[in-house]
């Protein structure tokens, strides 16, 4: 997948409750990886979803956690 693919992407949390939209990501140039893929939730707010959190990508990103486990960006 390519990460132009990921953008605008709706994220739902393990409870079917949508959090947001993908609008970027944080990459480890170092490392060649996504530190974390940050999430629009409502007008101003941002969320960081760490890689390890992603259950699937589809249509939609289905998380494996609670929208209070994630941090804000």
């Amino acid at each position: 997948m390519k990460a132009k693919e990921l953008f605008g992407k709706e994220v739902i949390d393990v409870d079917a409750k949508v959090l947001g939209k993908i609008v970027d990501m944080e990459l480890d140039i170092s490392k060649a990886s996504i530190r974390s893929i940050l999430v629009k939730s409502g007008l101003t707010k941002k969320l960081s979803i760490l890689p390890q959190d992603i259950e699937k990508i589809g249509d939609k990103v289905v998380l494996k956690i609670v929208k209070d486990k994630i941090r804000k960006a």
